[in-house]
């Protein structure tokens, strides 16, 4: 089933009533405008992280997470997620899963980890077994977190939130012009 608006705004659990203003018909970038112009910058961010490419998603998180100032933690989550898009092997998955979980998948390093720990490959139970595939929206269910809770420690979230929608606009698929 291809992803369309509605089931990314689904998939990153928004409201009924804001999901209620996007339809099927959308680009990504109209659905994403439409939050923007409906004053939900946060419900921006989460639309625009699932809407955009998979492969796109950890690095571009990176990205943004590098250009703010964090704390410690955030910076271990951050280098873990790195040395993963560095080597992708599973080791590097699972250390950045064993990262997420030992803070509870709590705080801005932990999220980080956890979505390159969940780009791929599988769930794990307590003893490192797996379980289930990793369900396709996780990554960036956790890299929306991430990036929220990062918003939430700035004295203007909504414009932090604006500022990284801005940045995520041109990782979407291009709007094809008639």
């Amino acid at each position: 089933m291809p992803l369309t608006t509605t089931l990314a705004a689904r998939d990153m659990g928004l409201d009924a009533s804001v999901a209620a203003l996007l339809h099927d018909e959308m680009t990504e970038r109209a659905a994403v405008r439409a939050l923007l112009d409906h004053g939900d910058a946060g419900a921006a961010l989460r639309v625009a992280l699932r809407l955009m490419p998979r492969g796109y998603v950890v690095p571009w998180l990176c990205q943004c997470v590098r250009g703010e100032a964090i704390d410690d933690d955030a910076l271990d989550g951050l280098l873990v997620a790195e040395a993963w898009l560095r080597e992708r092997g599973e080791p590097r998955r699972r250390g950045a899963l064993a990262f997420a979980a030992g803070r509870h998948y709590v705080g801005i390093g932990a999220l980080v980890a956890a979505s390159a720990a969940w780009s791929e490959g599988f769930l794990l139970d307590g003893e490192g077994r797996e379980v289930a595939p990793v369900a396709p929206q996780l990554m960036a269910v956790v890299a929306a977190a991430a990036l929220l809770t990062l918003a939430s420690t700035r004295p203007d979230f909504d414009a932090q939130c604006r500022a990284f929608v801005a940045s995520a606009m041109g990782l979407l698929p291009p709007e094809i012009s008639e």
